[in-house]
């Protein structure tokens, strides 16, 4: 009895230690992250930026698509099975460099097939922009590691280290060398495979033999979060391509900075779900879930709401004038900004439960769902009509996700915020020791 209570006591301040170390990590490379899109962004003006944003979401889309779920199957598995770990590393990379491949051709053969959704891109610049996928995936897969092993610091340090050099390597090509989109794409490709080699050098992994028996098992617990991941994925980031492709680059130019923007809101919600993963998954309960998104829910809505007067000066001053109209795009994107940040906090519940099959199939609802309004309404009108689009996707998966969770909890009683636990939970956070 007095170990279990232990037990009790001690993980919300491991749990608070993690999310605090990895808000601190997001946080570094958040920053990092905004002064590359600015540096990008004012280097190359509205219509470069959208070519740039075309490829680099392109890539970036290809990267999700060929995760087939081991960024959640790989913690999962060390988590429970620790001595794995080699096997697990070996797997991750031989898999990366074939899916990498893989994804490539197909990434080649869109532009073939539909030219108009990468408009604007080159065949070299998509080249250079595709060359990164395997190193990204296998960044990824070996990162993941790291989160089962519950190496928070490392797992976070690597990925801070690789923004700053990229930042660096960067402002370096534009000022000294002149790049253009072609050698900024080319720096972030570089960059991807520089932190595989960080992540190997910090697991003390090499490359082993394919342990096939191994992959089956963790691909079968992997698809159906792979199904989720992938949607999630594609409700914003296919809306760069769709308003490239019905609009053109000077307005996916200005998309592209309100989802980056956008990106940056949910960090809090997003690794406050990261962090309960592991521990649902050892534990299979529900309650430290709800206690966290009750209270999560009020104070990411009074963050929410603190960007509204703050979002037309911060995008001006740091973007430039050029990049005004993106202000009224982020307004459009706040609500459903708010809505994932929430859903991010379940949809990590469910993969900690193994990923039941209705909780990954309610994220095509959601990609169906904005899929048919930009289809509608994007051509002709505004890039506010992708915006809107996010926004409405993003409300009907919480709703979805809410529905599941009360049904596991016993009502949606378990998800109803309570001001006394709200302020508790402040005071926890911000307790020393």
């Amino acid at each position: 009895m007095d170990e279990a209570s232990s037990a009790t006591v001690a993980q919300p301040a491991r749990l608070r230690t993690d999310v605090f170390v990895t808000l601190a990590g997001k946080a570094a490379g958040l920053l990092f992250g905004l002064l590359i899109v600015v540096l990008i962004a004012r280097e190359l003006g509205p219509t470069r930026q959208g070519i740039f944003a075309v490829g680099f979401s392109l890539s970036l889309m290809l990267i999700h698509l060929g995760g087939l779920g081991l960024t959640t199957a790989n913690p999962y598995f060390v988590a429970r099975e620790p001595g794995r770990r080699p096997r697990i590393a070996a797997n991750s990379l031989w898999l990366a460099l074939a899916l990498g491949l893989v994804l490539m051709a197909v990434g080649l053969a869109l532009k073939l097939i539909a030219p108009a959704i990468v408009e604007g891109v080159t065949w070299g610049q998509l080249l250079i922009a595709l060359a990164g996928v395997p190193g990204a995936l296998a960044a990824l897969f070996l990162q993941s590691i790291l989160l089962g092993e519950g190496r928070i610091l490392a797992y976070n340090g690597v990925e801070v280290a690789q923004f700053g050099l990229t930042l660096v390597a960067l402002a370096a090509g534009f000022w000294l060398l002149d790049f253009g989109v072609t050698g900024a794409l080319a720096v972030v490709s570089v960059s991807r495979f520089a932190t595989a080699l960080g992540y190997l050098a910090v697991l003390g992994q090499w490359p082993g033999r394919l342990d096939t028996a191994l992959v089956r098992r963790m691909l079968a617990y992997g698809f159906r979060a792979y199904v989720a991941i992938v949607a999630s994925f594609l409700v914003i980031r296919l809306d760069v391509l769709l308003v490239n492709g019905y609009l053109g680059s000077r307005q996916a130019g200005l998309y592209s900075v309100a989802a980056t923007v956008a990106d940056g809101m949910y960090v809090l919600p997003m690794v406050v779900g990261l962090n309960l993963f592991p521990r649902v998954a050892r534990s299979g309960q529900s309650r430290e879930t709800a206690e966290v998104f009750r209270s999560v829910a009020v104070l990411y809505l009074l963050v929410c709401l603190a960007t509204i007067p703050i979002a037309g000066p911060g995008i001006r001053l740091f973007f430039g004038e050029s990049f005004a109209g993106s202000v009224s795009l982020y307004y459009w994107l706040l609500p459903g900004i708010y809505c994932l940040g929430m859903l991010t906090i379940l949809a990590h519940h469910f993969a900690g439960r193994g990923y039941p099959t209705e909780a990954a199939a309610v994220w095509f609802v959601g990609l169906a769902v904005n899929l048919a309004v930009n289809v509608a309404f994007l051509p002709g009108r505004g890039a506010w009509v992708a915006s809107l689009s996010s926004s409405i996707a993003y409300a009907v998966l919480l709703a979805l996700h809410m529905r599941l969770f009360a049904r596991e909890a016993g009502g949606y009683g378990a998800l109803r915020p309570r001001a006394r636990e709200v302020v508790g939970f402040v005071r926890t956070a911000f307790a020393r020791g």
